[in-house]
């Protein structure tokens, strides 16, 4: 009888306990603040950073000390506005049109209440895109077909047509790699599910971190030689040893002959 009552007795005191644990977990206001972005601070945020140039209501407005106009944002894609501030595009530092590689000034949270206060504001479509390592030899494969012609071999980026600056791909988190494909950001080409899909997607982030992992060259750390680089240090060096040649052709011997002197002007 006595056993029966210490058994019920701990029965007793071990729903208490899960009761409280599962009370504490769930009226912690703290933790559930922490996973949601502040809409609040989106708010703040774009009007410090984003209103001079996109205007208070997301039409787009001049953008000061240029003839030029910022694009609207309103019913843009949510990938678009958030590749846009993972990669530093927006908000701009110096020159907004300049399209060279950037740090972001936006982040984690404060990117995330920015977006979300923007989709709600704006009408932003769509979602941000998931990302996984997949398959490094697959992604090998269609990174060839669809990336390398302007972005290298090897994610090194360069110059594509019409002058377009890519950026080294390995710079990125695999977000990015994602939102980039589906949206076709800048003078980047859009692919869809039929060209790309989402597992190739992966595949190809899987390729561009396993690149990354990959010991670097002796040669200023350098993977690859771009295309365009590459036509241009050959260029340079063509120019170097045309001077040089030139230059020895056009000094006198380094070396004389002793028994030749100069021959002497005649004195009249």
């Amino acid at each position: 009888m006595r056993r029966s009552r210490e058994i019920a007795l701990l029965g007793w005191a071990l729903v208490v306990g899960l009761a409280v644990t599962a009370t504490t977990v769930v009226r912690d206001p703290t933790q559930a603040r922490g996973q949601e972005p502040s809409l609040e601070q989106g708010a703040l945020i774009y009007q410090q950073q984003c209103a001079q140039c996109h205007g208070g209501d997301g039409r787009g407005a001049l953008v000061r000390g240029t003839d030029r106009q910022a694009p609207p944002l309103r019913g843009l894609e949510v990938a678009y506005v958030d590749l846009s501030l993972r990669t530093g595009r927006m908000p701009p530092v110096g020159d907004p049109f300049d399209n060279r590689l950037r740090q972001p000034t936006v982040t984690g949270k404060a990117r995330e209440s920015l977006v979300a206060w923007m989709t709600q504001e704006f009408g932003l479509t769509g979602q941000t895109p998931a990302a996984m390592p997949g398959n490094p030899s697959a992604g090998l494969q269609v990174y060839q077909q669809q990336c390398a012609h302007c972005h290298g071999a090897t994610g090194a980026g360069g110059v594509a047509g019409a002058g377009a600056f890519t950026p080294p791909l390995t710079e990125y988190d695999p977000v990015v790699i994602a939102e980039a494909i589906r949206v076709g950001p800048f003078a980047m080409p859009r692919f869809s599910q039929r060209q790309i899909t989402d597992q190739e997607v992966n595949d190809v982030v899987g390729f561009l971190q396993f690149v990354e992992d990959e010991p670097r060259s002796p040669i200023f750390g350098l993977l690859e030689l771009n295309p365009v680089y590459a036509a241009g240090f050959v260029a340079l060096a063509t120019l170097v040893l045309l001077f040089s040649l030139f230059w020895i052709g056009g000094t006198p011997a380094w070396f004389p002959d002793p028994r030749r002197s100069p021959k002497r002007e005649e004195v009249s």
